[in-house]
């Protein structure tokens, strides 16, 4: 009788541990992401994605809003072995719940750009102070709240390759910082876990050190928490030096943050063999860097494409995506090397830095103190993890001979519980399963989201993911179990 009291006992601590399985929020530990729960380095392997570009975003739709275009892309995404996808541009009022929710349920985290190529939703990097108003950052704070409540938000951009040229490295430095020091005290006051907020840099050598240097320092809540480099610097078959690979380690040496590649994937000799992937997951560079994201997911008209949409919605993978799969199959994300050093953050910035000597460093006072305060009212989209309806496209996907793909069906590695809502309201709960997964736009010249083209020149749901009260109550539960078995 005591053996089968201990038995059921150890059964229902075993059932309650599974229950706390979850596929748990990124957060950053000195120079790393880390799994928040496990403790365990999280290196992003990815893809960049917004289909269509910026034209195919805006009259109700985005990236995220269909649950039957997902399912296509998550499933091809799903096959590429990745665990990161970076989108450009959301519209914070439509729903992406579904779309979230497959996308948590198929091991895959998102970083967010916060800003858009619609009027209003970015900076003009020329002339920032004139669109720098409480306009703008009420969208801003809309895209936080819209996905803090999903676990897979790993973290948002507060900008992307803005300063791109002298007149807007004079212009504009100090007003998307402002922006990052907005975001994070709204982050801060309104929202019930940390995500981190960074900036996704063009390496522009001029201003590769002395920028990222800019953005590392200052207060806490000015700095950036991470920092993305757009680069294309390995093209074709090369090597680690060959590539300049090396003086781009070099030169973040000794940044105090976590770095990684927001965009990656020459295309200057086609076709794409993706041979710098197995650089990226080595561990020479993740010394330095947690990974990189591979630009991009849809063929558009600058040619970086991996899979071809056509207007019917038919997803024909091609070559690009067929060279990937195979780097990505073979590239871990697990025992890797990471920074060994730890320099600390400058708490102070410098006087000036060089090629942003023409550069205002002051940052500008806030134009949304209010709202970083209070926070947006109940009146605006707070996404939270649903039932899944859809894992099978109906939409038609070609492999690279032409063929088409029978039971596209995203493989759920992570099983979403929406209806296990915690009792704090600042997450939705989900539960995951063993599987062995690798845990591992064309904007204007003059927008904050300007187009990832290198050639360019220009309080949250109640449902779901758990929470530090739920963790409490299992871990009370299995203590009165436990308890339980010595009082036998």
């Amino acid at each position: 009788m005591l053996f089968k009291s201990i038995a059921s006992t150890l059964a229902a601590v075993a059932s309650l541990a599974t229950a706390v399985s979850a596929i748990n929020p990124i957060s950053i530990k000195n120079r790393n992401f880390v799994d928040s729960v496990t403790g365990d380095p999280f290196i992003l392997k990815g893809v960049d994605y917004q289909p269509g570009g910026s034209s195919g975003f805006g009259n109700g739709t985005d990236p995220l809003s269909d649950a039957d275009v997902c399912a296509r892309d998550i499933y091809l995404l799903q096959q590429l072995s990745i665990n990161t996808l970076r989108i450009y541009s959301i519209d914070p009022t439509l729903n992406h719940d579904e779309c979230m929710t497959l996308l948590a349920s198929a091991g895959i985290y998102l970083v967010l750009d916060v800003n858009t190529s619609e009027e209003g939703q970015s900076l003009n990097r020329y002339e920032p102070w004139t669109t720098y108003t409480e306009s703008y950052l009420s969208h801003v704070f809309q895209v936080i709240e819209a996905f803090a409540g999903y676990n897979n938000t790993l973290a948002f951009f507060a900008g992307n390759e803005v300063i791109n040229d002298n007149q807007s490295a004079a212009a504009s430095p100090n007003y998307v910082k402002a922006v990052v020091r907005d975001m994070k005290n709204y982050i801060s006051n309104n929202i019930k876990r940390t995500i981190p907020v960074g900036y996704s840099a063009a390496d522009v050598l001029d201003f590769r050190v002395p920028l990222a240097a800019w953005f590392e320092c200052g207060p806490e809540d000015e700095a950036v928490d991470f920092y993305g480099v757009n680069s294309y610097q390995w093209c074709g078959i090369t090597t680690f030096t060959g590539s300049g690979y090396n003086i781009l380690v070099e030169d973040y040496a000794n940044y105090s943050l976590p770095l990684f590649l927001s965009e990656y994937g020459c295309n200057l000799s086609p076709p794409r063999t993706f041979q710098e992937v197995e650089a990226i997951f080595s561990d020479k560079f993740s010394v330095v860097f947690s990974g990189g994201l591979v630009y991009e997911y849809s063929q558009e008209s600058n040619n970086y494409g991996l899979v071809n949409i056509s207007d019917d919605g038919t997803a024909s993978i091609i070559s690009d995506y067929t060279a990937l799969s195979a780097r990505y199959a073979s590239a871990t994300t697990s025992g890797l090397a990471t920074p060994t050093s730890l320099p600390t953050r400058p708490t102070t910035c410098a006087s000036s830095y060089e090629y942003l000597t023409d550069a205002n460093l002051t940052l500008p006072d806030t134009q949304a103190a209010s709202l970083i305060a209070h926070g947006l009212d109940s009146s605006y989209n707070r996404g939270r993890f649903v039932d899944i309806t859809v894992t099978t496209t109906n939409y038609t996907i070609l492999d690279i001979s032409g063929t088409e793909v029978t039971s596209p069906k995203v493989n759920e590695v992570n099983t979403i519980n929406s209806s296990a809502a915690a009792s704090d309201d600042s997450t939705t709960s989900a539960t995951a399963t063993a599987t062995g997964t690798d845990t591992s736009a064309t904007a204007s010249a003059t927008s904050t989201s300007s187009s990832s083209d290198p050639s360019s020149t220009g309080s949250s749901s109640s449902a779901g993911q758990i929470s530090a009260k739920s963790h409490s109550g299992v871990l009370f539960s299995l203590a009165l179990l436990i308890g339980g078995l010595f009082a036998l």
